[in-house]
């Protein structure tokens, strides 16, 4: 069985991780393009370089290339079409891409009339009716949800998403993303990551890993630290962001103008240096809150800690609550005051942490074991056959 992977510029080592799992049981062949967001050098499964419509936009600039990208959608639909797609498709027994309204699943269908390869489609969009905005866009994609073979949806709300959309029920596989239960697993608190980051083992740590980003929640988690310090003010805690994007000075500023500068710390890991980053937090946070046009789906962070035994806070936001089941606390999006009560509940109770973390690790061997989860995509596969 030979199998094409086309992520467009989403080709990451996240999802890999579980794709890697069938090397030697598949022909794995992953395309990617100039304008990928994602570094590739880890990746097991052989990559080809495709040129991209997009190319010489990004060449230029990774800002010029975003407004050549909303050109193409609000023209002929095109944006991140790759050149000999089709043709590098023609031996493939199964193209398999991610999400309906990209103008490469749509040249993934053409392949699937030409040439006879199957076409299956993983969906992360977990708002239904989403990308119609343009006539040339919503043509693309109800021809995708016509014809393809499988949709595997990534949670029960993209599964529902697609329903509504009239993809048949049973061309839908609720499928999650794996992820590495040996590399994410509990551990001892790593002195090293401690004293790299000025912490000491008294330290009650909240971390919070994503984009600096408004709808991650990010004020809302200093807001709810801010609130914290001033019920316990000598309690010895600190906040941890591990990320960056275009809050982060807007975040710097206020925790220094608010008097946290001590005790709110910005960093970044680099995805080897992840498992430290759960193992180090005594409470992970993800306040992912609404904005237009964006709901949170996966989340692979919410895995991975519930993988290390990290207990989480985070939100009844999009498809969060069907990832973490019962296996973390639940408050409303952009509800500082909430999410500080939650904060403040788990810090005084070790017995209700250690619950949460046990409960994340079984659920995490369950549901998000990239092992499994690359059997379960085989047998999709076969099925597809």
């Amino acid at each position: 069985m030979k199998v094409g992977l086309i992520r467009g510029a989403y080709l990451s080592q996240f999802e890999m991780q579980t794709l890697e799992h069938l090397l030697g049981r598949v022909e794995l062949e992953a395309y990617e393009i100039r304008a990928n967001r994602f570094p590739t050098s880890t990746i097991r499964v052989p990559i080809k370089r495709l040129a991209c419509i997009d190319d010489p936009a990004v060449w230029v600039s990774r800002k010029l290339g975003f407004y050549f990208d909303l050109a193409l959608q609000a023209t002929n639909g095109l944006d991140y079409y790759h050149f000999g797609l089709e043709r590098a498709l023609a031996p493939c027994d199964i193209a398999h891409t991610m999400e309906t309204f990209n103008a490469f699943s749509w040249q993934a269908l053409r392949a699937k009339q030409r040439h006879g390869t199957r076409l299956v489609v993983t969906v992360w969009e977990n708002r239904p009716y989403a990308a119609e905005r343009f006539a040339a866009k919503r043509r693309m994609k109800y021809e995708v949800l016509r014809g393809a073979d499988l949709f595997l949806a990534m949670t029960p709300r993209a599964a529902r998403c697609l329903e509504l959309e009239g993809a048949p029920p049973e061309k839908i596989l609720v499928w999650a993303p794996g992820i590495n239960l040996e590399r994410f697993q509990p551990r001892a608190k790593p002195e090293a990551a401690l004293a790299k980051l000025g912490l000491t083992p008294d330290d009650f740590v909240f971390t919070s890993v994503a984009a600096l980003r408004w709808e991650k929640g990010v004020f809302d988690i200093l807001h709810a630290f801010r609130q914290l310090t001033r019920e316990l003010p000598g309690r010895p805690m600190k906040l941890v962001f591990a990320g960056s994007g275009p809050e982060e000075k807007g975040l710097r500023a206020l925790a220094a103008r608010i008097g946290l500068a001590e005790r709110v710390i910005f960093t970044r890991f680099a995805y080897e240096e992840m498992p430290a980053a759960y193992n180090l937090t005594d409470v992970f946070l993800l306040a992912s809150t609404a904005r237009p046009g964006w709901l949170e789906q996966f989340g692979y962070v919410l895995a991975e800690a519930q993988a290390s035994g990290t207990p989480i806070i985070t939100t009844r936001h999009g498809s969060i609550p069907e990832v973490v089941g019962d296996a973390a606390v639940l408050v409303p999006p952009s509800d500082f005051l909430a999410l500080a009560g939650a904060m403040r509940s788990l810090l005084d109770a070790p017995h209700e942490r250690q619950r949460l973390a046990g409960l994340g690790r079984t659920r995490a061997e369950a549901g998000f074991d990239s092992r499994k989860q690359a059997d379960r995509l085989l047998e999709a596969y076969n099925r597809v056959l």
